[in-house]
């Protein structure tokens, strides 16, 4: 993926969870989460304030206002919006994803990898 490429999923992203309130943020990939506090749970109600894309655009830190999520999506990771945001499960019939983010609107954000070995990562940290 080239770096405008990259820069363009990341401003329609950016668009797409500015302002959204998170539901609840789940990782599926093994080794995916490097961090164990804050937990995954002391996001749901923190309001996405902004994504800022590192110099490669393959880094990217969703802003939250009491948290920052760094996700370091790797050469192939991507992101993906879902209009319908609910708590993946098999019987969905689509793959798993590395990592599945539902907003409390109703809508959601996948971070997804074309391989089964899961490297994208995230990180949370507290502002």
């Amino acid at each position: 993926m080239g770096k405008a490429l990259a820069s363009q999923e990341i401003n329609m992203a950016r668009e797409w969870v500015a302002g959204k309130k998170i539901e609840s943020f789940r990782v599926h990939g093994v080794n995916s989460l490097k961090t164990l506090v804050p937990s995954l749970d002391d996001l749901v109600g923190d309001q996405v304030v902004d994504l800022v894309a590192q110099d490669d655009a393959r880094r990217v830190d969703m802003v939250c206002r009491n948290h920052v999520i760094t996700i370091d999506l790797e050469r192939a990771g991507r992101m993906a919006a879902l209009r319908e945001g609910a708590a993946w499960s098999p019987t969905a019939g689509t793959s798993m994803p590395t990592g599945r983010m539902t907003f409390e609107d109703g809508t959601g954000l996948d971070f997804r990898e074309p391989a089964k070995t899961k490297r994208i990562t995230f990180a949370v940290r507290r502002r």
